[in-house]
């Protein structure tokens, strides 16, 4: 049994009963890895290492399946397309200062996450078409950090904004938030929507996922254990049998790469059934993963209704 305290007020108890296979990577798993601390990009097949990859790229977020077997990545002035075979730089998209994150929406345009940027105080939502034309942005002025951002089934956004996470409509009218519980740097990162309403965050910080219901109201936490070092709940991907697969960024700079179980995947009762731990001679500090088992490349990929990936029809 684990439980966390947070302010000395609202006590969340999970409990874990970890499965004897977690140390065992699955033979076929290929993985899309983005390494913050060393500013990298890489596939890395766990059946046949040699066809494993990794390229130096822009600093940035997020990473999202695009088609014709690209990767979309996130820079800090746009965004760049990348081949999944070997990572080389097919087509970037320059001029948007600030960029925080980028991603594809359904009807096929790209939305880029900034903050403080077009002469605009807070976050800024811009959505742009493919050749880098402005088509609509919204605005939040009262907000001062952002991560990842993601379009949910109903056309709305969910937005990670530090110790908040917020829904907003395709007006700018924000219509769900829940307010994280845990340290005072917790860092939201990343949230889905999940098939029963609930919202499940990636806490930053925190360590941990935290999960509401659809009032914004804290209904239980997944972290642990110990051995895989707990450090910042960063990107993560719902896999179709409902696991949550999980980067365990463990700081900024090259250093990190001997430090935890950076890829480690839970179930939804909070077990945890697999991790993974990197080389430390190619990795420092992942902070997106893109399980790619099951999945076909020459599609875009958006979450659907489940919060699971699934094939956009262009």
């Amino acid at each position: 049994m684990l439980s966390l305290k947070f302010n000395n007020a609202l006590v969340i108890s999970f409990c874990f009963v970890v499965s004897t296979i977690y140390a065992q990577s699955p033979d076929s798993r290929k993985l899309l890895l983005r390494d913050e601390g060393l500013s990298k990009l890489s596939y890395v097949d766990l059946a046949e290492p040699l066809k494993s990859w990794h390229v130096s790229v822009p600093a940035g977020r997020d990473m999202q399946l695009i088609g014709n077997a690209r990767i979309l990545i996130g820079t800090g002035d746009g965004y760049e397309e990348r081949e999944i075979k070997n990572g080389d730089k097919v087509r970037s998209v320059t001029g948007f200062a600030g960029t925080v994150t980028a991603r594809m929406l359904r009807n096929g345009n790209i939305l880029l996450t900034s903050l403080n940027s077009h002469d605009k105080k807070g976050i800024v939502l811009t959505e742009t078409d493919k050749d880098g034309t402005i088509k609509k942005q919204l605005n939040f002025p009262e907000f001062n950090y952002v991560r990842l951002v993601r379009e949910t089934a109903s056309g709305n956004y969910l937005v990670t904004a530090n110790k908040v996470v917020f829904e907003t409509d395709q007006t700018g009218r924000i219509i769900w938030r829940a307010n994280l519980v845990g340290p005072t740097n917790t860092n939201s990162w990343q949230a889905l929507r999940l098939s029963n309403g609930q919202t499940i965050v990636s806490a930053g910080y925190a360590a941990n996922f935290q999960i509401f219901d659809q009032d914004g109201n804290a209904e239980g936490v997944i972290a642990g254990p110990t051995d895989i070092n707990p450090s910042f709940f960063a990107g993560f991907q719902i896999l179709p049998n409902g696991n949550y697969v999980v980067s365990n960024w463990q700081g900024h700079g090259p250093d990190f790469g001997r430090s935890g179980h950076q890829v480690v995947e839970y179930s939804p009762d909070g077990d945890r059934v697999w991790s993974w731990k990197q080389d430390a001679t190619k990795f420092s500090s992942i902070q997106g993963v893109l399980v790619l088992d099951g999945l076909d490349t020459k599609q875009a990929y958006i979450e659907n209704a489940k919060g699971v990936l699934e094939a956009l029809e262009k």
